[in-house]
């Protein structure tokens, strides 16, 4: 499961059997295959369902319209999209030529016509989503951490360097660009202060992924460095710091994802100002809050709908290498402002996105639409 279902799907429903299993029995599935007879269990089985993004390739995205279709007729089933990604993706995301070559935009439309309610994580994104869908009916459901997840209650591994941390997956290649030749602007003393710490994406497993006509893998093979942006991207960062490590990713489904902020002391949290950017949430000030990290990210929604400069982090207004050099050189020369970040900012998040508290808002609505 990718870190989207774990938050959307696996850790809310798993937190909303344990605390109110009394209410509601809950399934968490995600291989249904959607044949008659699992149709028919499905609209037997279950009074709501709720499924996440709802955009798939070649003709299961067709099996999955039936069984919504059929199961609300046969069963008055209700179904409820969760959306956590803007849906028409950018013009330079890694995924974009699939995005179209899916209909991935169309897709959803479709999906407006058929389900009931629609759940997302901001109300920036609601607002995009009520141009398409009934307003009434759309609910925001914070992204959240339990505070009972272990993955996410570490400890900080030793360093005397100042540890950055990026954490970008692949479809954050171009948002990632614009921390390239940051060390080119901070002095020799600065570099010896700092540790770049680059993970999240595991450069030596990256595959080039062909598919048929109906969107189904049928090759895979290793990516030439030269063709490798992620190769190309982490071989420039070397050779401009002093002090650099690689974390590999991590599984989040098996609990070591988390674990990756132990050697990372400030995360480095660049966007692009896009759409597709703009709809996504404040989730990376909420990993960092969890583990007692310090953020440093661009000035774009919707870190900019959620935190507040030198209050709960640091923002850097322009895409530029020297933009961010010179945040890192404040946050170096001002130790006090590091940790007044740093702290804020894991107060507000344990406070205000808690997984216990937004498992009461779900209960609430679910009893709300029963």
């Amino acid at each position: 499961m990718s870190g989207g279902v774990y938050y959307r799907c696996y850790t809310p429903m798993k937190a909303l059997a344990e605390k109110y299993g009394g209410e509601f029995d809950i399934t968490i599935n995600n291989t249904y295959k959607f044949t008659d007879v699992e149709k028919d269990d499905i609209g037997k089985n279950f009074d709501i369902v709720w499924i996440h993004n709802c955009l798939f390739t070649s003709s299961f995205q067709d099996e999955v319209w039936k069984m919504i279709i059929y199961c609300k007729k046969q069963y008055g089933t209700k179904f409820i999209l969760d959306i956590d990604d803007y849906w028409d993706y950018h013009k330079n995301h890694p995924a974009r030529e699939a995005c179209v070559f899916n209909m991935f935009p169309e897709k959803m439309m479709m999906n407006f016509k058929l389900f009931d309610y629609v759940t997302t994580t901001t109300e920036y994104f609601k607002n995009i989503i009520k141009d398409y869908f009934p307003e009434d009916k759309i609910f925001v459901f914070e992204n959240a951490i339990s505070s009972n997840d272990e993955q996410f209650s570490i400890k900080k591994n030793k360093s005397d360097k100042l540890r950055l941390g990026i954490t970008g997956g692949s479809s954050h290649t171009e948002d990632i660009k614009q921390l390239l030749e940051f060390p080119k602007y901070l002095n020799d003393k600065q570099l010896d202060e700092i540790e770049l710490v680059f993970c999240g994406y595991d450069t030596n497993n990256a595959d080039k992924v062909t598919i048929d006509e109906n969107g189904k893998i049928v090759g895979k093979e290793k990516l030439d460095e030269k063709d490798n942006w992620w190769v190309q991207t982490e071989n420039k960062f070397k050779s401009e710091v002093k002090h650099y490590k690689r974390i590999e990713s991590k599984d989040i489904m098996k609990g070591e994802f988390g674990k990756i902020y132990e050697d990372i002391d400030v995360l480095l949290v660049p966007l692009t100002n896009n759409k597709f950017n703009r709809c996504k949430s404040e989730l990376k000030f909420i990993e960092a809050g969890f583990t007692n990290t310090a953020v440093i990210s661009s000035k774009v929604i919707p870190y900019s709908n959620f935190g507040v400069n030198e209050e709960d982090c640091l923002f850097v207004k322009e895409a530029t290498p020297q933009a961010w050099a010179k945040a890192i050189k404040k946050i170096l020369r001002e130790k006090d402002l590091f940790y007044k970040i740093r702290d804020i900012n894991s107060l507000r998040v344990k406070y205000s996105r808690n997984l216990e508290d937004i498992t009461k808002k779900r209960f609430e609505f679910l009893k709300k639409i029963i």
